[in-house]
Parts: C-alpha cells; structure tokens; sequence
C-alpha cells in the first residue's frame, strides 16, 4: 500500500485552508480591479532559456528542470517556472502589440522553487502578481505601493509597513565604496539583513571582496571593507522618510544615477501621502535590495507589525531591463507580488481568519417523512436569488443534521417537517446563537433569509 503523505515542501488543503484562500484571493483580485487590472495567464511550463535568461546562479539552483521519463536528463529544455515576472517579460514580448502599453495586469498562480521548505514557505506556492507596463511614470511606482496598501487592508491586516528603496541608492553606495564590480553579489547579501543578522552579512560581503584579489596589504582589508559598505547604507537610516531622503541626498550628491533614486523616492512619498496613505504605513530603508538582479529603480516590501518572522508578505520593485531578453522593444516595468501562503499563515497564527467549511450560508434539513421534492424546490429557489444552500442527503435524526450544520460553518438550518409543510411555513434555525424562528412564510421564504443573512 503507497504511503499518502505528500511530497516534501508541499502540501494539501483541507475545506476550511482552500476557502480562506480563495476568500483572501477574491479580496486582492477586488483591489486589482479598482485599479483597472487585467487578468493575464501563463504555462506553468516554460522554456528553459527563457527562465535562465535573468536571475543569477541562485535562481538557477532553485529551477526545477523537466524531462520526458526516458530522456538524458541533461537535454531537457522545459522548467518550472520560478516567478510570474519573468514569464510576464516573456509575454509581454511575444503579445505588446495585442495588448498595447500602458498595460496593467495581475496574474495569480503557482509557482515552483526547489529551496528548504519553512514556516509559511513552500516549494510549490501561489504567488498573486500585480504590474504596470510601459511606462517609467512615478505615478505607477506610487500605484504599486499604493495597491500593497490597498491589498493588505482590504484583507484586514490591522498594521504593517511597507519598506521602500531605490536600487540606484544603493548603486551608488556600491560605487563610493569601491564595489560595484561586485554588485549582484554584494546586493543579494544586503538583502539577508533582516532573515540572517548584521554579522552573517558582513561575512559574506568579506568573503565576495576577497573573491576579487588583489591588493598589497597596504589599503583596507576585507572584512574593512565589507564593514564600511555595510555601516555606510545604515548611515543612510533616518528617523522618518524625510530624514532619510535628506541623508540620502547628502551622501550621494555626486552621483547622478543615485540623486534620480532619492528624487523618484521623494515624489512615490508624496503621491501616496497625497493618496491618503498613512505616514507610518511607509518606511524608507537604504537596506532594502532584493535578491533579483533584474530589478533597476524602485524597490518594495511589506511586513505585518508582530510577526515580522515570517518575512514579507507583499515584495517587488521597477524592471525597466527584463523585457529586452525577449524584444528589442522598449517596455520597461513595474509590480510587485502578494505571497498569498505567508499570509495566510500569519492571518491564521493572529487568528484574523474566521474558520468555515462551507461556502453556503444555509442548510435544509432533509427531515424524516418529510418532502424532498420540495426542499428541493426551494432549494432552487433560494439559489436563483443568490442565496447558496445546501439540501442535506440523507433522512437522518434532527440533531445529527444540525450537528453537520454546525459543524461546517452553515449559518441557518431551513428546517420544513411534516407540520410546517402542511401549513405552508418554515422554521429558521440561526446556528450561532441557537435561536429558532417559526412559523414563517414560506411563500416568503428568499426574502426572510436574505434579510438575516444582511443583519
């Protein structure tokens, strides 16, 4: 007999996990829609070149390759894809005259990466994309931010913060430190500071700069080096955004590219402080790089206030590069990417998630010697107003079906025994507080329960 477990880093959902998840996908694919997105799909397969294209070493070690059972393992050309970002690179090269630029979609689907499963991380996860196509605008680097914030309220996340950077800040870090022939590396290592710790990252910035050689013992060593680069982007750290713009600014005055970050930064604060986003909800973070090489402007990172530990539930950033693999059209990009799993097990820890195992509101009681031709009618009719239902299956003693009822979340029982069909009436149960309507119309039997389904 095969063992059912499932595979390592994967997992099953039970009833109540996949309601949740579609009710927090409804919600964000709401947000979505208000701000004009479209929805786009992709294969699940691609092509692999096409995910190798951007990325780095550490993604192609976290790529699961597929072959044909019976194949050199070595000539498979298909991938699981890693990201919805780079597939999105891919379309918009083969599609950008179909769907015309600005464009504005969101893709929600799962995602492959062959890493060490943990708390609220998987190697098979959804991820919920949102981007912004075709246009270098501040207005849509605001937009993004602002659909995080939209996104995580509307899901009822009570405090979180969004952390933002510019990765031409940190280019010009890189630069006045004499590192910039390192950058990828010294940026993925930047981007562990809040998982691995201050001490972890200087050693492995150490032992990139030793990887360049050279030097005569006279200048700095490398650990001294990884030190100052990594203590020069704290120094940039202020008390609020605006402190840390003017740090910014003051630090970087000579480098043009940085001086455009600061100011891109400056103005993505202003639109969304005109928005009506709260102040506090924002935090300028020199030390935010995210581990993509593919990113060129600005980055984002949203965590929920108390449980930092599971990571960001909300990452992205500008991409102005990724399309030219594919196209020598220009169509440069913005988005970002809700970890829908993360958030879920944060919203289940803090318990913001009402269990349910239903996704209808009411049960019919299929009553002993009672009519199921007609719970059957009514049950139709209930459903052509809107109203889901659920008729139980089989004649079983009253309290074992309340008990079901009870039990899968329903919130009312119809119940119609011989007496109540007689005189044309039902009976309403609410199963939150056990109290029990009768003698109710059954002629108006959708309108009663639309009512209390309101109230």
């Amino acid at each position: 007999m095969i063992n059912p477990r499932v595979a390592s880093g994967t997992r099953d959902l039970l009833p109540e996990q996949a309601i949740a998840r579609e009710w927090l996908l409804g919600a964000l694919r709401d947000t979505f829609v208000r701000h004009g997105s479209v929805p786009i799909d992709t294969p699940i397969l691609e092509r692999r070149e096409v995910l190798y294209a951007k990325g780095g070493d550490e993604v192609h070690r976290q790529v699961y390759e597929v072959y044909q059972r019976g194949t050199d393992p070595a000539s498979g050309k298909l991938a699981l894809r890693f990201d919805l970002t780079v597939p999105l690179a891919r379309y918009m090269a083969a599609h950008v005259s179909e769907v015309g630029v600005p464009f504005k979609r969101y893709h929600i689907g799962p995602v492959f990466r062959g890493e060490r499963a943990q708390r609220g991380r998987y190697r098979e996860f959804y991820q919920c994309d949102f981007d912004i196509l075709g246009t270098r605008s501040a207005l849509a680097d605001a937009e993004i931010a602002e659909i995080i914030h939209d996104g995580l309220a509307a899901v009822g996340i009570p405090d979180f913060r969004i952390r933002l950077n510019d990765r031409r800040v940190l280019d010009g870090v890189l630069d006045l430190t004499g590192l910039s022939t390192v950058r990828t590396a010294v940026l993925r290592a930047l981007d562990k500071l809040d998982k691995q710790g201050r001490e972890s990252v200087v050693n492995e910035i150490r032992s990139v700069v030793e990887g360049l050689g050279g030097g005569d013992g006279a200048g700095p060593t490398p650990a001294e080096r990884a030190e100052k680069v990594l203590s020069t982007v704290e120094g940039l750290r202020g008390t609020d955004a605006a402190d840390s713009l003017r740090r910014m600014r003051e630090l970087l005055s000579s480098c043009q590219g940085s001086v455009e970050g600061v100011d891109r930064l400056e103005r993505v604060v202003q639109l969304l402080s005109q928005a009506g986003v709260p102040p506090q909800r924002l935090v300028i973070d020199p030390t935010l790089a995210r581990g993509l090489d593919y990113y060129t402007g600005i980055v984002y990172e949203a965590v929920v206030v108390g449980y930092e530990g599971y990571g960001t539930v909300a990452a992205g950033g500008r991409y102005d590069d990724l399309a030219g693999l594919f196209t020598s059209v220009e169509i440069p990009g913005v988005g970002a990417s809700f970890g829908i799993d993360r958030l879920l097990a944060v919203m289940s820890e803090a318990g913001w998630l009402k269990p349910t195992r239903s996704t209808a509101p009411v049960l019919i009681v299929n009553f002993p010697d009672g009519d199921e031709g007609l719970y059957f009618r009514v049950a139709r009719r209930l459903r052509a107003r809107g109203i889901g239902c659920e008729i139980y299956p089989d004649q079983k003693p009253l309290r074992a079906q309340l008990g079901y009822a009870s039990s899968r979340g329903y919130r009312f029982a119809v119940i119609m025994g011989p007496d109540e069909i007689a005189a044309g009436q039902f009976a309403l149960r609410d199963l939150t507080t056990r109290q029990q309507e009768k003698e109710l119309p059954l002629e108006r039997i959708e309108d009663i329960i639309a009512e209390r389904i309101r109230a």
